[in-house]
């Protein structure tokens, strides 16, 4: 595997009075015999040389991490170290970053530890933590302060977990939205949503780690972006699943706090991106939460009565995501929500009118089986916000085909990537026109392809040329620029949508129930 990291073991001679050539020329000249034309020693591998070296009687491990035109030297160690040689593999998201620990001589994955992103702090929502961070630039260092804490407790969890000291692998390749990486950065991130619309940087390249403030002796390179919503989240998870190696149309959807898509195959890409809130991860509804212990996940109405589980089994806390997707179309199948997402009022018992509120609302838990002691509910105003998501949730795809002049007979396969689509009912997600009514075999559903991508661009550094390829034919377009996007998005806030015709099984299901 040409991956992004090596070890070399070498066996030298010891200096002597007729050979007094330095430690760091002898070094260099073993490695350049070995293929590694350019060679860079940081000064804190120069520091370390001796006594290591010739303690060792110069038999020692070099680590080596690419760097695009050269090889930079991490670390060196005494004896034979060769086969403890990992490196990091990081999906960045603003939600949640979760690290991987990869052999780098098996291309195992030998762990991994997630957490929840510390920016969360700033706000749920990206906009939310930009507007916070351009405030001032003590609130801009705050971000990225909390940004690196979380990276500071990942590397320290994975560290324990597996008992190999991370902090000393040569390379990590890092995988995150052009938002994040300007907080990462510490980058002003206010021109990645304003217009022009033209990112600070949209392929920043490789950093020391102690330049970006972490305690990692190795590389980090973070993977470029293809536009300003168009991440390197995004072109991670193409070099995955392949859209551009591939004869067939197929169509990539990441769906998260942001939408991205890109549509097309070996010939030609397109890209677009659009909002999508925290409404998938539950947060929309006073009870929302993410998936965590207590947690409803799964919803059913059976002879008129509604069913639950919760993650781990315990009393219901809230609703998360993929229970809230499975309660919205179990309601419409069973005739407790009309067409336009309104809640039927002698449908059901369950059906209540919140005085405070003055809405209506759906109750999913009764205070007797909840673990607060009350009433836990989904209201009408809930029900509207979720529908404006799934609507745009979809209008994006509408556009994107209509953009591209492909019909949803010409689509091969439809890959939907991220902790939604993963965790989640796929019928539940078509029913209230989230997704395509299409063929269901015909659906590839992958947890996280922006760690998938980071992990096989670790391992196989001849994705960068790819990557390039990739970026150079990828057309986006801009949602928010199609003229009738909101008209669009109107149609499509009913449940599935005002056309049947386009879910032909969801009005099966509808007659049938």
């Amino acid at each position: 595997m040409e991956s992004f990291s090596k070890k070399e073991y070498l066996q030298l001679h010891m200096p002597q009075e007729n050979d007094p050539v330095s430690d760091q020329e002898r070094i260099r000249m073993a490695l350049r015999e070995r293929g590694y034309e350019q060679v860079v020693f940081p000064l804190s591998v120069l520091r370390k040389l001796y006594p290591l070296c010739r303690n060792g009687a110069f038999q020692i491990t070099v680590s080596l991490a690419f760097r695009e035109t050269h090889w930079v030297i991490t670390d060196v160690e005494a004896g034979d170290k060769r086969q403890s040689h990992y490196g990091l593999a990081v999906d960045y998201g603003s939600t949640t970053v979760i690290m991987q620990l990869v052999d780098m001589n098996s291309g195992t994955v030998v762990g991994e530890e997630k957490a929840v992103n510390r920016q969360v702090t700033y706000g749920t929502d990206i906009l939310t933590r930009i507007t916070y961070a351009m405030e001032t630039e003590e609130n801009r260092a705050h971000v990225t302060k909390a940004t690196l804490e979380t990276f500071r407790f990942l590397l320290e969890e994975l560290t324990a977990s597996t008992g190999v000291d991370v902090c000393h692998c040569p390379s990590m390749v890092l995988s995150g939205n052009t938002t994040m990486i300007h907080f990462l950065l510490g980058l002003d991130p206010w021109t990645v949503f304003s217009s022009p619309f033209a990112p600070v940087a949209s392929a920043p390249g490789f950093f020391m780690g102690e330049e970006l403030g972490l305690p990692f002796r190795g590389l980090v390179y973070i993977i470029p972006a293809a536009s300003n919503y168009v991440g390197g989240d995004i072109v991670s998870g193409l070099l995955a699943v392949g859209l551009h190696r591939k004869e067939e149309i197929g169509l990539f959807f990441d769906v998260g706090t942001n939408g991205e898509l890109v549509l097309g195959n070996k010939d030609w890409i397109i890209a677009g991106a659009g909002a999508a809130g925290p409404a998938l991860e539950g947060y929309i509804s006073k009870f929302g939460m993410r998936a965590g212990e207590g947690a409803i996940d799964h919803v059913v109405i059976q002879n008129g009565k509604l069913q639950y589980t919760t993650i781990g089994g315990s009393a219901p806390r809230g609703i998360c995501g993929s229970g809230i997707i499975d309660l919205l179309a179990q309601m419409r199948l069973h005739g407790w929500m009309d067409i336009a997402g309104k809640l039927s009022l002698e449908a059901t018992e369950n059906i209540v009118y919140l005085k405070e509120e003055e809405q209506y609302a759906v109750v999913y838990a009764c205070g007797e089986d909840s673990a607060v002691g009350y009433d836990l509910y989904f209201s009408q105003g809930d029900i509207d916000q979720y529908l404006d998501t799934k609507a745009a949730a979809y209008t994006m795809v509408e556009c994107i085909l209509e953009t591209a002049g492909i019909s949803e007979e010409d689509l091969g396969n439809c890959y939907l990537s991220g902790a939604f689509p993963a965790h989640s009912d796929l019928e539940s997600a078509i029913t209230i026109g989230m997704f395509l009514d299409i063929p269901r075999e015909r659906y590839r559903v992958i947890a996280n392809t922006s760690l998938d991508g980071a992990r096989t661009l670790l391992l196989n550094r001849g994705g960068l040329a790819e990557m390039q390829e990739l970026l150079e034919k990828m057309y986006c377009v801009q949602f928010a620029s199609v003229p009738d996007f909101l008209i669009r998005m109107q149609a499509a806030k009913f449940v599935p949508h005002t056309d049947m015709k386009r879910y032909p099984s969801v009005a099966d299901a509808l007659i049938s129930s």
